[in-house]
């Protein structure tokens, strides 16, 4: 059986035909659809790369029984109107000659997906992984904004009629979107390895030692908007820097430095503030956690963010938003308004020194990790998608 998966994300591919993505959908992932499915086609955005340093740090997405149609992007009003009907008819033919759809959520190209899937009855599934409302409405500009409230409705539609449908939160994304009569899993996206208590007794040994090194906070997200939230952790150091222990601010991830060295230096944070760009997943960033002392996710949108789960299974104590599914991870305690800076600046200045805090958190951070595993995800996701296979099937004969 053949099956289109459909999104906006936005893969890479060079002159030999092969494509990568930044790390979220390397080839393993398709593994997941491959085990119930014979062939799976990529319906997404894509971006032609010239050089092997352009490649660099980025997962090879291309593989056995992986097929990919690049297709627009249906992100701003001059293409909805010029290219919509061209990517109706390559998603069509391409539906056409597959037994099902796979909408990734919220998505313009997985929209047009199940469009079309209901017009031809064709079987479909949805993988909710963010909310299309906090997305648009923080996204920083008037079109995502006049746009949300659209989108969302749009998206809760096709979420409640869906015969299939799996979140990547336990709680969040269910309620904003439920869905009324199909079947449905609760199954993050995220996997790490399989936790080691060596990790978190070397987690302990660091908080317990004293150390003259400054207080490292990360963040890992992409720089380019203000949906990670960095500039609420800029403006909250930038009221308490005065009263802190020496202490670094740290970036990983890709995107446009410039803009935020020019903040950095409006709140006197210039050489307190590095950007540490990208790294491949996996023991990259896990060394580059393993030097953070506290991690924080202050973000305005999330669904369930990898990267707070990966921090949790390197003991790290984290701070966060109460953004979308950020609350399921981490104590209430340590969670702020999105955007609040005065409320990220309290938790900050009372909790970065106070090593019971520090050992807490990192003890608890590191156990609900466990939960995040590859082998204990593996076995809901599995079920799930064969019974989305069973149901194709039954439906075909």
């Amino acid at each position: 059986m053949k099956v289109l998966w459909a999104h906006d994300h936005t893969f890479y591919f060079n002159d030999s035909g092969k494509f990568f993505s930044s790390g979220k959908l390397p080839y393993a992932v398709w593994e997941r659809y491959l085990s119930v499915f014979d062939q799976i086609t990529v319906a997404s955005r894509a971006k032609k790369i010239s050089s092997g340093t352009e490649i660099a740090n980025k997962s090879l997405s291309s593989g056995k029984n992986v097929d990919f149609i690049v297709l627009p992007s249906l992100s701003n009003p001059v293409n909805k109107l010029t290219k919509k009907g061209y990517i109706e008819r390559i998603l069509t033919e391409s539906i056409r000659q597959s037994d099902a759809v796979i909408a990734r959520l919220p998505s313009e190209i997985g929209s047009e997906a199940i469009a079309i899937a209901k017009k031809l009855g064709k079987p479909f599934a949805v993988e909710m992984v963010a909310c299309a409302w906090d997305a648009l409405w923080n996204y920083g500009n008037a079109q995502g904004k006049a746009y949300a409230l659209f989108a969302t409705m749009k998206t809760k539609s096709q979420v409640k009629d869906a015969p299939f449908a799996i979140y990547v939160t336990k709680q969040f994304l269910q309620n904003r979107y439920p869905n009324s009569k199909g079947y449905t899993e609760g199954c993050s996206d995220v996997e790490i390895p399989e936790t080691c208590v060596s990790v978190l007794n070397q987690r302990m040994d660091k908080i317990e030692s004293d150390t003259d090194n400054p207080i490292v906070l990360g963040l890992i997200g992409n720089l380019n908007g203000k949906v990670k939230g960095i500039a609420t952790v800029l403006e909250a150091l930038a009221k308490i820097q005065s009263k802190l222990p020496p202490f670094q601010f740290r970036i990983l991830g890709g995107g446009e430095i410039g803009p935020w060295k020019v903040l950095a230096a409006k709140y006197g944070l210039q050489d307190r503030v590095f950007f540490d760009g990208v790294r491949e997943s996996g023991d990259a960033v896990f060394e580059w956690l393993d030097r953070v002392d506290v991690y924080l996710q202050p973000s305005f949108q999330e669904g369930l963010p990898r990267a707070t789960v990966e921090a949790m299974s390197r003991g790290c104590p984290v701070i966060g938003s109460t953004a979308g599914g950020i609350p399921e991870l981490i104590d209430k305690s340590c969670l702020h308004k999105p955007g609040s800076d005065k409320q990220l600046a309290r938790l900050i200045e009372e909790n970065i020194t106070n090593k019971t805090w520090l050992a807490e958190q990192a003890r608890t951070n590191f156990v609900k990790a466990g939960s995040y595993t590859k082998v204990q995800l593996d076995q809901n996701r599995q079920e799930f998608w064969e019974k989305f296979s069973r149901f194709v099937q039954e439906g075909a004969n």
